[in-house]
Order: structure tokens, then C-alpha cells, then sequence
């Protein structure tokens, strides 16, 4: 009888350990995946709502960065308002290239219009930013000349012209030759500005 109730015994830690043994066969193959995938889910969850919150803090921060950038621009200015140069020495060929280069877009031959000289001239009384100023010398027809100025005024950079001096020539290109279409003599100063505020020294300041 002991023997055949420690047989039953052991059958019985056995079933145990069978039934153990299928029941995680069956929890790997069914519901190991699901538990993985629902694990997953979760992080994935969890770092959306992180990015969530993150994004919300940067909405709500926008219209003051835009306040700022309003404030900055009426200040200073845009970017696309100045030159691309950095330095007077920068500057000056900068401007010469694109005054010639407006020159040249808006005229089909140096016949109609040309540059008889581009002097730079250092501003000697700078305001709030650093300017190049080229004293143009020029000769065009008053069509050509009048698209020339046009084109200054829709220029980015910003591009201004003072000192606008108009007088009109009849040039004769050979002797007893009929005289051509009417020229203009036409003298001006083209300014442009680098984005260098300038720092005014105050004159009552003591040494």
C-alpha cells in the first residue's frame, strides 16, 4: 500500500510538472508575441505624449519669438536689406558689381547706356549702419537711364540714390555728323548699407 501511494504521489508531481511545462509552451506560442507587442505599444505611447508635451511648450513660445523677430526687424531691418559683405573693402566691389550688373540688364548695348566712372567714397558721417556710397559718373539715353533708376529703387539689397544731377547732350560721333539720340550726362550717388550698426561716440563724453 505505501509503495502504490508513493507511485500515486509521484504520478501526480509529475502531471504537475507536465501541466507547468504546457502551460508555458502554450504562453510562448500565444501570448508571449501579444505581451511583447503590447509592451511595445506602451513606449510607444509613452513617447508620444512626451512629444506631445514638448510640442505643446513649442506653440506656446511661438507668437513671443515672433513678437521678438517683429521688433528686431523694425529695428534693424532685414537681412535682405543690406549687402552681403561684411567690411567697406567687401562692400565696395559688391556694389560696383551690381550696379554694373543692372547696367547691363536693362540696356542691349554700352551705346545706350554707359558707366564712365564709379568712384567709392568713405562716408565720413555714419548714421546707424555702415553704408558704401559710389560716386557714379554715367551717359544714357533717358529711356534706358529712367529703367536704370527703376531698378535701383526695386533692388534687394536695398540700393538708394542722392545727389541726382540730369543734364542733357547731343553727342555727335563723327564730324558734321547728324547728331544721335539725346544723351544724358547723369551724376549721382548710389549708396547701399552693410549690416554693421555703427557705435557713435558721444561728445561729451570724458577722457
Amino acid at each position: 500500500m505505501t509503495t502504490l501511494a508513493n507511485k500515486s504521489e509521484l504520478n501526480r508531481w509529475y502531471a504537475l510538472g507536465i501541466l507547468i511545462f504546457v502551460f508555458v509552451v502554450v504562453y510562448f506560442i500565444f501570448f508571449q508575441g501579444f505581451v511583447d507587442e503590447h509592451s511595445l505599444l506602451n513606449e510607444e505611447i509613452d513617447n508620444l505624449e512626451q512629444d506631445r508635451r514638448e510640442y505643446t511648450q513649442l506653440v506656446e513660445i511661438i507668437p513671443e519669438l515672433q513678437r521678438r523677430i517683429n521688433t528686431v526687424k523694425a529695428n534693424v531691418g532685414d537681412n535682405t536689406s543690406f549687402l552681403i559683405a561684411d567690411s567697406y573693402n567687401l562692400g565696395t566691389p559688391e556694389l560696383t558689381r551690381i550696379l554694373k550688373s543692372i547696367v547691363s540688364e536693362n540696356t542691349s548695348s554700352s551705346s545706350e547706356c554707359q558707366i564712365v566712372s564709379n568712384t567709392p567714397y568713405k562716408d565720413k558721417n555714419p548714421e546707424q549702419f555702415e553704408k558704401i556710397v559710389l560716386k557714379v559718373r554715367m551717359r544714357c539715353q533717358y529711356d534706358k537711364m529712367l529703367n536704370v533708376l527703376l531698378a535701383f529703387q526695386e533692388h534687394i539689397p536695398y540700393l538708394f540714390v542722392d545727389n541726382l544731377n540730369l543734364e542733357q547732350r547731343l553727342i555727335r560721333t563723327r564730324r558734321n555728323q547728324k547728331p544721335t539720340h539725346p544723351k544724358l550726362e547723369v551724376r549721382f550717388d548710389l549708396i547701399a548699407y552693410l549690416n554693421k550698426p555703427v557705435k557713435i561716440k558721444k561728445k561729451n563724453a570724458k577722457k
